[in-house]
């Protein structure tokens, strides 16, 4: 089986000229790990999602090493210093900081591939046409997951 056939079409996208706000607005309502980034003619630009969102208020240094906790005592007891960040750069453009190199499948691509993919990242996955760069879907780990349990 193919990824086309267990894949959500038409899935919930961001444009690469909307803002930050508006892709976290988005993300946090449909409670996405991840959302792809399209361009104004539907041409796959990238993904969006939390672990970007968080990278961008959590100082990078906080999260070096193994121990996060301990690196995250300049917040203090208010979530306020990371609120500030995030006001800091609402504005600018998803475009701008998108993971351009995440994975993207095509629609005939094996669901076993899939599913190797996901036991690396679990992260939702989208699906391109390969020759116009139009995504046409987006395959989730719930997908997978269905797909795997369908029938027993």
């Amino acid at each position: 089986m193919r990824c086309a056939a267990i894949m959500t079409v038409n899935p919930p996208s961001v444009r690469d000229t909307d803002s930050i706000a508006e892709a976290a607005t988005q993300l946090i309502a449909g409670r996405h790990l991840g959302l792809p980034v399209v361009d104004a003619d539907g041409r796959y630009v990238g993904m969006f999602g939390t672990d970007d969102l968080l990278g961008l208020v959590v100082p990078r240094v906080a999260i070096a090493g193994g121990n996060v906790v301990p690196n995250l005592r300049f917040v203090g007891d208010n979530p306020g210093t990371l609120a500030e960040r995030f006001r800091e750069i609402a504005q600018q453009a998803v475009g701008t900081i998108a993971d351009r190199t995440a994975i993207a499948l095509a629609p005939d691509t094996p669901q076993i591939e899939a599913f190797r993919i996901f036991c690396r990242s679990r992260t939702s996955l989208p699906v391109v046409e390969p020759e116009s760069r139009k995504l046409v879907g987006l395959v989730s780990y719930f997908d997978v997951m269905g797909a795997v349990t369908a029938g027993a």
